[in-house]
């Protein structure tokens, strides 16, 4: 039986990049996505839509953005943009420092640009994890629902963290919406928002325990008007 508390699930959740060969059963990915269907949305509109993917279903997905990548490796034109067209600091600085601290726990230096490029189609394998996630919404909502959307997501993570699973949200998957509507047989209505990868960490990989740096709280956090 699960035994976390929430703040371990939060404490204990990091972005994981390398997954044992151990398959998550199906019994298991519905007690999660059903428990995480739970989350709460603005008026109850519930925008999400989660398609989890594993054995051929999974391959045929990798396989067809592995040859289309060939010959269009940027992808195609997201439904979602991954970042504004200038990311100005502090975010592009974190942004930058994120990388370099995972690219060093896997061994790539920045000079090794294969390397590097390598580690970023593996986004595309779900870094080998049994479960690949694509998370929609219909293109007729607003930005607001994806409010909705990221809160689903987040329970995931824990839902999984809970149960002994670990996940990595990538909003790389939005780089190719054409091929996973053509995978998964969706209508261009649905807009490709984010995929994940969830399965049981390889806890042997130095880069699944890399601590990321966070803000201070003064950075973040503004407190007011409280007396106790």
């Amino acid at each position: 039986m699960p035994s976390a508390t929430v703040t371990e699930a939060i404490l204990n959740r990091k972005s994981v990049r390398v997954f044992k060969d151990a398959p998550v059963s199906k019994a298991l990915m519905t007690e999660i996505l059903q428990l995480a269907a739970k989350s709460a949305s603005g008026s109850n509109l519930q925008p999400w839509k989660i398609y989890a993917l594993t054995g051929s279903d999974k391959d045929q997905l990798i396989q067809l953005v592995q040859e289309r990548a060939m010959s269009n490796p940027l992808g195609e034109e997201a439904d979602i943009p991954i970042y504004p067209e200038v990311l100005e600091d502090p975010w592009n600085s974190r942004r930058k420092a994120c990388g370099e601290v995972m690219y060093e726990a896997l061994g790539i230096t920045r000079e090794d640009k294969m390397g590097r490029l390598g580690q970023v189609f593996k986004n595309f394998e779900f870094f080998g994890a049994p479960v690949g996630l694509i998370v929609t919404m219909d293109r007729s909502l607003s930005q607001t629902q994806l409010i909705d959307v990221g809160m689903i997501l987040q329970n995931i993570q824990l839902l999984a963290r809970e149960r002994g699973l670990d996940t990595c949200v990538q909003a790389s998957w939005t780089m190719w919406p054409k091929t996973v509507r053509e995978v998964l047989a969706i209508g261009d209505n649905e807009m490709v928002v984010a995929g994940a990868s969830l399965g049981y960490a390889d806890t042997n990989a130095k880069v699944n325990h890399i601590v990321q740096a966070r803000m201070e709280d003064e950075e973040c956090f503004y407190l007011r008007g409280f007396s106790i």
